[in-house]
């Protein structure tokens, strides 16, 4: 069997790798660079390699696995030839189209077929199992990879203090000996002193918060962290406070909850707000029936304003013209749980921190990251044993050796070999 890193041997985000063996080829992941913007185009952030694998390379592509819905994963799926198998979970999917659907970047997606958690298929020469992983994406796999005796697993992104951590523990007494560990260390180096509670502790943190807060609660959060979101509604309840949702975040709860039992707009404590822009984004984009399916669990800004200091509402940059007009913002909170690093990226997120800062609402940052901490990848490692761990998904991937044994470093586009 053969390995190649098309992009990610140095870096999060952008994860291609490609896999062979004898005349089956097929990619894990095919996703943008975290640095891509709305300048670029998504087939400009394709890797050279990559497009010469497509075009000149004369190799018949047997499919590529989508491991879960975040685009650093998939984002440039659709710069795939339209005649290769395209294999992710049917949540996953699911999410994906939400995305292409509400994104002002037009996303394109190829059709793409559903492999279930824990059934293995067969793809050419190749057996696949998708193994379910806690990370902060819904339905995220990591998957073995099995061919002439060979073992691989591929870790995608993963953690073990979500609220799906018992996954991670039974990971390494389900998979069989390994020969490759392809595994990623985002956390490893500068980011590895992130805030790495459990979503339980963080739940604990946002009720002390609430329960301080003379005024009204805002959260910034992404609508597609679904484990956030549950730990927002219940610490709202918690709270006996309203969690107030926009439309957006309702549709995707809608979206999922044939997956999972899932907090959603028709529950008891749980309402939808309509920010302006946002509604007028969804009509221009021809969504007008999501605007008016969740309208029968709408509430009035005019009642936040009254009800303010029970209710934890979401926000994000584009909701501003409406907390300028209707919200009182006396004695609020902002509490903002997200990766740090997006204010960096997000001159929009600088600006809503900034307004609310003019207007005296206290700042607090809650957050646990979505990838694993080093404690929880050396314990995995420790109980699987591989015979050789390969970084990705790492911006620090020489100081993989600080904390593992039978470490290959690689670069981008080097081919390895595995034997049994």
């Amino acid at each position: 069997m053969k390995i190649k890193i098309h992009r990610g041997a140095k870096e999060v985000g952008g994860s291609c790798v490609e896999i062979s063996s004898d005349s089956s080829t097929i990619l894990v992941d095919l996703g943008l660079p975290l640095d891509f913007n709305r300048e670029k185009t998504t087939e400009s952030c394709l890797p050279d390699s990559v497009h010469s694998l497509f075009h000149h390379s004369g190799k018949s592509i047997t499919g590529v696995l989508l491991s879960h819905p975040h685009l650093d994963h998939y984002g440039l799926a659709s710069e795939l030839p339209p005649d290769i198998p395209v294999y992710c979970g049917s949540a996953s999917w699911d999410l994906m189209k939400a995305t292409a659907q509400f994104s002002p970047n037009n996303y394109s997606l190829p059709a793409v077929e559903h492999f279930e958690a824990w059934k293995k298929f067969k793809l050419g020469r190749f057996a696949i199992t998708p193994y379910l992983m806690d990370h902060s994406a819904f339905d995220s796999y990591g998957f073995l990879i099995s061919a002439a005796g060979v073992n691989i697993f591929y870790s995608g992104d993963f953690r073990g203090h979500g609220r799906k951590s018992k996954l991670l523990a039974k990971l390494p007494h389900s998979l069989p000996e390994i020969d490759v560990l392809l595994m990623e260390g985002t956390l490893i180096g500068n980011r590895s002193k992130e805030i790495q509670s459990s979503e339980s502790d963080l739940e604990n943190e946002f009720v002390k918060i609430i329960e301080q807060t003379q005024g009204i609660t805002l959260v910034t959060t992404s609508s597609q962290n679904i484990d956030r979101l549950v730990t927002i509604f219940k610490t709202a309840k918690r709270c006996n406070c309203m969690f107030v949702i926009d439309f957006y975040t309702a549709e995707i709860l809608d979206i999922l909850k044939q997956y999972a039992k899932l907090p959603n707009a028709a529950w008891p404590g749980i309402r939808v707000c309509y920010p302006q822009f946002l509604a007028r984004q969804f009509e221009k984009n021809g969504n007008e029936n999501i605007l008016s399916r969740h309208r029968k669990n709408g509430i009035k800004w005019t009642w936040i304003n009254e009800t303010k200091e029970k209710i934890v509402m979401l926000v994000r940059p584009s909701f501003m013209a409406d907390i300028k007009r209707f919200i009182n913002l006396d004695s609020a909170v902002w509490i903002y749980s997200m990766w740090l690093g997006y204010f960096e990226r997000n001159n929009s997120l600088l600006k809503l921190k900034s307004f609310l800062m003019e207007q005296g609402v206290s700042y607090e940052y809650l957050h646990t990251s979505g990838h694993a901490r080093i404690t929880d990848l050396k314990d995995f490692v420790g109980k699987l044993s591989p015979k050789r761990i390969i970084p990705i998904h790492s911006f620090h991937p020489e100081q993989y050796h600080e904390f593992f044994e039978n470490v290959q470093m690689v670069e981008d586009g080097e081919e390895i070999e595995v034997s049994s």
